[in-house]
């Protein structure tokens, strides 16, 4: 596979960190705890800590992940009988709902400024070790900047999900309380400031070889990052920023270093890290950097059976009809039914014996439904709510895996690229043919007809299909709010959800975090 040997070089640096480079244990949150940093390869062992805590909390149980493709309607964790209630968690996801004590939420939270404080404090051991005399400023500079546009990711995120949080650029303020603004607004206004001059502070310095710094930041990824920024700047401070959004995404298109796959699954297989979309991924590994269990989150306990995993799986995650009904029937994203997209119809084992869920019926064969009834599934839902709702199988399982995946997850891919670029060209001219063109470039590649224009229906859906759970569709329903002619919005009711007031577009601090921070200050409406 084409690049393989990036993936080895980051998770050789992962191992690494984790088992045993005492020179730069960063457990120790005391910055002359380093003595040197002398070379290149210790610098980037030195980074590990940051890079690997996106591994805690992205495709798994609690945190962004979830807390982010559950509030919307792609995916939806139903109760099944006596499964998955969770303390009614995901209800509360899923229906807008969420309490200032929501357990996913706090994670959420920890999760991020968690990835905050570590480049913090990699940025403040770097500059504490150039002030003593240890490090060369040159060399320090550019490590100081790359940990800078990744805080910046990190914040992203928490702009994104809580609005007005506390910024901060200096480790040694961590333990002072930090405050967030008192005017939610101004606060969100001046987080997106403070993320999008970080970045422009320190592009140059990062890498322009995106395979040779795969897993980490590099210039591509800081200008997607700086795109989607801009991509969502009149939700997040009232000003539109879409020429700034095309500026961005014209420079990834014109390097050269990305193109389409041909095939729509290879962006998901278990050996992706050679994808030619991708340009920024987690690089997860069963063994370096576990985390990513989709298999276990989705699938029917029976399709054990049809991958032959080592653990069986949970039956949780499927996605809402509507939003399988969005495909069309010859779109491949959706797949196959069997093995790929969305799993529905006939489940069948390794050998092509049919699956049998005997909780069920003694020979009732496994028969996944488009459909889910209800969210809370009790009585003589029970047993038949076990097959309800279309499961994921965008990433490729792997036979006879362990719960932790090998596939690399795509943060940012191309195709969003050419779709976000699409959609900021449209913005600023309905009838823009270039905009018309990059979305059906995208079509093309999934086997349906083209668009003959571009409609705000159009363009949600198409986004949706593209780059389901990939963790960008609770930001595209509330960026396309007030949009004459949208499809499904954030505070529309759907499935199993009323309407929902608007200050609910984000989640609540939790308030262990204001109890332990009285500086803190609640977001509107909570």
């Amino acid at each position: 596979m084409r690049f393989k040997t990036y993936k080895l070089l980051s998770l050789s640096i992962l191992f690494f960190f984790m088992y045993g480079i005492a020179c730069t244990d960063l457990t120790e949150d005391t910055p002359d705890a380093q003595t040197s940093l002398e070379t290149e390869e210790e610098f980037i062992a030195a980074l590990g800590e940051a890079y690997t805590i996106l591994g805690g909390s992205w495709g798994a149980n609690v945190g962004l992940y979830p807390l982010t493709l559950v509030s919307t309607d792609e995916m939806v964790v139903p109760q099944r009988g006596a499964d998955w209630f969770d303390g009614g968690v995901w209800i509360q996801t899923h229906r807008h709902t969420t309490p200032v004590d929501h357990g996913p939420t706090a994670g959420t939270w920890n999760f991020l400024f968690s990835g905050v404080n570590a480049t913090s404090r990699l940025i403040l051991q770097f500059e504490t070790l150039v002030e003593a005399g240890q490090l060369e400023p040159q060399m320090a500079e550019d490590f100081i900047g790359e940990m800078r546009v990744l805080r910046g990711f990190y914040y992203f995120w928490l702009l994104d999900t809580f609005g007005n949080v506390p910024i901060i650029d200096d480790f040694a303020a961590v333990e002072g309380n930090p405050p967030n603004n008192p005017d939610f607004q101004a606060g969100r206004t001046e987080l997106f400031n403070f993320i999008e001059s970080e970045v422009l502070a320190s592009i140059d310095g990062l890498s322009d070889d995106p395979r040779r710094s795969y897993g980490r930041m590099h210039q591509d990824a800081a200008r997607f990052l700086l795109g989607k920024l801009y991509l969502n700047s009149e939700v997040w401070t009232g000003t539109p920023r879409w020429s700034d959004a095309v500026t961005q995404f014209d420079a990834i298109i014109n390097s050269g270093n990305y193109d389409l796959e041909a095939d729509y699954f290879a962006n998901f297989a278990v050996q992706n890290s050679g994808a030619s979309e991708t340009i920024f991924a987690i690089p997860y590994d069963e063994v370096f950097l576990p985390g990513f269990n989709l298999a276990k989150m989705t699938l029917h306990y029976n399709h054990q059976d049809t991958w032959n995993f080592e653990q069986q799986p949970w039956n949780g995650y499927a996605t809402l009809a509507e939003f399988y009904r969005s495909f069309e029937e010859d779109d491949v994203r959706r797949g196959d039914g069997q093995t790929s997209g969305l799993l529905v119809g006939p489940q069948f084992d390794l050998a092509g014996n049919p699956l049998i869920d005997t909780d069920i019926g003694p020979d009732h064969h496994l028969d996944i439904q488009v459909d889910i009834p209800s969210l809370i599934m009790t009585g003589d839902l029970a047993q038949p709510s076990r097959e309800k709702g279309a499961r994921f199988a965008k990433f490729e399982y792997e036979i006879g895996a362990s719960p932790d995946m090998n596939n690399d997850f795509p943060v940012f891919r191309y195709a969003d690229v050419l779709l976000s670029k699409a959609e900021a060209l449209w913005r600023q001219n309905p009838g823009d043919a270039e905009a018309l063109m990059l979305v059906n470039q995208i079509r093309n590649r999934a086997g349906v007809a083209e668009f003959g224009q571009l409609t705000p229906e159009k363009l949600i859906a198409e986004r949706g299909r593209e780059l389901y759970i990939e963790m960008w569709r609770r930001q595209d329903l509330i960026r396309f709010d007030g949009v004459e002619g949208g499809e499904t919005r954030f505070n529309d009711p759907w499935w199993e959800k009323d309407t929902s007031p608007s200050h609910r577009n984000v989640f609540p601090i939790p308030q262990d975090q204001i109890d332990a921070n009285p500086n803190l200050n609640q977001n509107p409406g909570y």
